[in-house]
């Protein structure tokens, strides 16, 4: 997806501890489109997530696990992302954002890798077992 030229000035993190983070968010305009009608897409973050969302203002304070919190922070930057790039954001953007980060954690925690990885021998294809062996 493309990177958005002002994601920087649109959305700040600071983790508080490794159980909270906070999150703001500048633009009105991008708030209420995450947020959702009556909350209904932090309700989904959060049931998704299995975290606890406050939010008053432009603030998010995120608690729960480490790695929830680190996947709500990420779901929220891809989100604030979408939005500037195409200007709205659709009901399955929220249960996309969230499963596209636990993908990427699961990816990075397993052996499976791409197959630009492959190194090619005059004999054979060899899968390195990191990706400092490349």
């Amino acid at each position: 997806m493309l990177e958005a030229k002002n994601l920087s000035k649109e959305i700040s993190i600071k983790k508080i501890d490794n159980e909270t983070s906070n999150i703001k968010i500048f633009n009105n305009n991008i708030l209420s489109q995450i947020v959702g009608e009556f909350n209904k897409n932090l309700i989904k973050i959060e049931k998704l997530t299995k975290t606890k969302i406050f939010f008053r203002g432009n603030s998010f304070t995120i608690k729960g696990e480490r790695e929830s919190v680190l996947s709500v922070s990420n779901a929220l930057v891809f989100l604030v992302n979408k939005f500037l790039v195409t200007g709205s954001l659709e009901d399955n953007d929220v249960d996309y954002s969230i499963k596209k980060i636990e993908n990427q954690n699961l990816m990075d925690k397993s052996n499976i890798r791409s197959i630009d990885q492959v190194i090619k021998t005059p004999r054979r294809s060899v899968i390195p077992k990191s990706k400092k062996t490349i």
